[in-house]
């Protein structure tokens, strides 16, 4: 991210020196892209942040040796079955799910649902889960499942059958 910002204000930069005294607005244009991209940076690397949004797994093989083998798993994209962005891995016994790579409380999920995420009518419709949380510092999280509204409506009600059957109290 940061290559690319800094990539992204060389042109600005020299556009604003060619031009010297037309363009002083472009002089001023580089600098506030880094002040944002170091304010951004800061939040993102925030230990306190990072603590919040709960453990960062990046593989399957990487949560299995942690937790074991999960009790079930949810695929959302079956192209991507095996990769920890591909599925949902449930451990009820700890009380958790495995998101996206992220470790969630069961406690914390408060609602899921099915939801369209084309902007515009006139582009093909893509499909994801939703899933909101008490947690401030993620309080929604979208599982991309493709681009069939059925197949959507299937993994939101597997999700939300591994959460009713481990007795999460906060879904209806």
């Amino acid at each position: 991210m940061k290559k690319k910002m800094l990539l992204f204000s060389i042109p600005f930069v020299l556009l604003a020196v060619f031009f010297s005294h037309a363009f002083l607005p472009f002089l001023l244009l580089p600098i506030i892209i880094l002040i944002v991209n170091y304010l951004v940076d800061r939040n993102e690397n925030n230990p306190v942040l990072q603590e919040m949004k709960g453990r960062l797994f990046h593989s399957v093989e990487e949560v299995e040796q942690e937790y074991g083998k999960p009790d079930s798993v949810v695929v959302l994209n079956a192209a991507k079955a095996n990769e920890i962005s591909g599925v949902v891995l449930s451990y009820p016994e700890r009380g958790i799910l495995v998101v996206a790579g992220r470790e969630i409380p069961m406690d914390d999920i408060t609602g899921i649902a099915p939801k369209n995420m084309a902007i515009i009518p006139y582009v093909v419709d893509e499909y994801a889960v939703v899933i909101n949380t008490k947690n401030p510092a993620e309080p929604v999280i979208y599982l991309r499942v493709g681009y069939d509204m059925g197949y959507a409506q299937e993994v939101a009600a597997q999700i939300h059958e591994i959460l009713r059957i481990s007795s999460a109290p906060n879904m209806k």
